[in-house]
């Protein structure tokens, strides 16, 4: 199960309807599709260990690039 994280200002008020719509999303199940699919243990560990790795929470192209240099091999078109 994934865990989502939700950031506010310090010293933020919400206000009633605000917290009812946060309560409410916390049991809501999480639904996958072809844009989101689950993702493999392996998959996520990989994720893990570059965002400890680089210290972000946004993996770019390149970072993917440095660490599996592999998967960006170039491909010739027959």
């Amino acid at each position: 199960m994934a865990t989502v994280f939700y950031f506010l200002p310090k010293n933020a008020e919400l206000t009633a309807q605000e917290q009812a719509e946060l309560d409410a999303l916390k049991d809501r199940p999480i639904t996958y599709d072809e844009d989101c699919p689950p993702m493999t243990d392996r998959q996520l560990d990989e994720i893990d260990y570059l965002i400890r790795k680089y210290k972000t929470r946004r993996i770019t192209k390149e970072i993917l690039m440095a660490e599996f240099p592999e998967r960006f091999q170039k491909r010739t078109l027959n």
